[in-house]
């Protein structure tokens, strides 16, 4: 990277920080507007845990010590069985993976686990803390403390970031992985400063950065109940509820984990210039996305075939970001058909309507 460009990406880098407070400002303040009375009310409904996520059909709770703080999973299926590995986004938990849990654990040994400061996962108060160094050996820990050599990895968003990353550093440990609306966190770099409509999509990554702020806006849209309009909950769409909505509110409103998960931007977005390499995958890769993605943009899914020998896309038409959740028959029919497969060593794009 040359001089010239490491001046333009800091530039630019400031003014998207100053632009993404702006609009956090106006946003915390239209909210404030709109909605007087319900900021100074207690969104009571996200103090207590929602049953759904003590449902015996999902599976048992558990913790695993890792070297500095404990990580919370779910684990269901034969213990017998291959091991497959859930790992979320933000601003979720672990039971956002609640209908692949069901379609897979007959099969799997399924285990899905609340990343690093999320849901019922230990809080750390330092930003480095959340590096994406470290919450790859979150994964490792669980893995092998569970007594397992390796396991299909699923991730998405930041859960898709991070399993990038660990099947890069860690090759051994991942049988076959698949990842849904994420990019490597190299790639997300590059496109930020390369690419105007990811940039501008991304416009809250950058706001994120200041201190305090992003953790009022974001806490005041979990309160008043205004995440719930990014599942696009409807009597139409029965694959999520607004008790599934009050179980990623629920986790959220845990003390620490809003800051948390903010913390990961802070962590690992928060150089305009990284040093971090892009390790090669080895094993075979499928992406899933979905088409609707309001804050990713589909050039993300390209370039990857230089640096994955055996990738695979499958395009899920009108999925929003939370493809899984969304759209779970057809992101479980994708998952199938690429388990089934034995590796082609050959990149491929597949629609799914």
């Amino acid at each position: 990277m040359g001089h010239l460009t490491r001046v333009y990406n800091a530039l630019l880098y400031y003014f998207m920080v100053i632009f993404g407070t702006g609009l956090c400002l106006l946003i915390t303040f239209l909210i404030t507007l709109t909605h007087p009375l319900g900021v100074f009310q207690r969104r009571k409904r996200y103090l207590q845990k929602p049953a759904c996520m003590d449902d015996p059909q999902l599976g048992s709770h558990g913790h695993v010590r890792t070297g500095d703080g404990k990580i919370h999973y779910v684990v269901s299926g034969p213990r017998d069985k291959p091991l497959m590995l859930f790992l979320h986004g933000f601003p979720e938990n672990w039971y956002t993976w609640r209908h692949q849990i069901r379609e897979f654990q007959k099969d799997y040994r399924v285990i899905a686990m609340d990343t690093r400061g999320a849901g019922e996962s230990q809080k750390f108060h330092s930003v480095d803390s959340y590096t994406i160094d470290k919450l790859s050996l979150d994964v490792k820990a669980v893995l092998t403390e569970l007594g397992y050599s390796s396991c299909v990895l699923v991730g998405h968003d930041w859960g898709g970031m991070i399993a990038l990353h660990f099947a890069g550093a860690y090759p051994d440990l991942v049988d076959k992985l698949i990842i849904m609306n994420a990019a490597d966190i190299t790639q997300l770099h590059h496109v930020l400063y390369t690419n105007i409509k990811q940039r501008l999509k991304s416009w809250y990554m950058f706001a994120y950065q200041i201190p305090w702020l992003p953790e009022l806006m974001v806490g005041l849209f979990v309160k008043l109940g205004l995440m719930e309009g990014g599942y696009e909950i409807s009597e139409e769409n029965k694959n999520i509820t607004s008790e599934d909505a009050a179980a990623i509110s629920y986790g959220l409103c845990l003390p620490g984990s809003l800051a948390a998960g903010i913390n990961y931007y802070r962590a690992n977005i928060s150089t305009p210039n990284p040093s971090q390499i892009r390790h090669a995958i080895l094993c075979p890769t499928l992406l899933i996305w979905g088409t609707g993605d309001a804050y990713l943009d589909v050039c993300l899914t390209q370039g990857h075939d230089k640096y994955i020998q055996d990738f695979t896309v499958s395009f899920v038409e009108g999925a929003n970001h939370f493809v899984n959740q969304v759209k779970p028959q057809e992101v479980n029919k994708a998952m199938r058909e690429f388990l089934q497969g034995d590796g082609s060593d050959q990149s491929s794009n597949i629609y799914i309507s």
